[in-house]
């Protein structure tokens, strides 16, 4: 019962890191890995849509803290890339704390633990 809480709590912090407790090392850093780089894959998006909606509203004369101008630039340009990337982020989030938790009562019922 140990690592079937334990890992998916480790999971939640870091996802893949409940694998990597299950020993289960290559999909564990797999995950690591690969909600790394949709992390900075998604931090880029979104620095670059914000900074070009900036530079698109400053070159049409808004004033310095014109967020509702910022609001509309950012919504004329369109996110659904935005959410696509965010919506895999978190799926691939929850699958990371599903996966951890049947790991961990797997490797618990094999070493007796329950």
């Amino acid at each position: 019962m140990r690592k079937a809480v334990l890992s998916p709590l480790l999971s939640l912090l870091v996802p893949g890191m409940g694998q990597i407790v299950n020993r289960q090392l290559f999909k564990g850093s797999l995950m690591v890995a690969a909600m790394s780089l949709l992390f900075l894959i998604l931090l880029g998006f979104a620095l670059h849509q914000f900074s070009a909606a900036v530079v698109a509203i400053q070159e049409a004369g808004a004033q310095a803290g014109d967020f509702a101008a910022l609001s509309r630039q950012l919504r004329a340009q369109g996110f659904l890339w935005l959410v696509g990337l965010g919506a895999c982020l978190f799926l691939l989030w929850v699958y990371a704390v599903v996966d951890a938790w049947r790991g961990g009562r797997a490797a618990d019922a094999r070493e007796g633990r329950e």
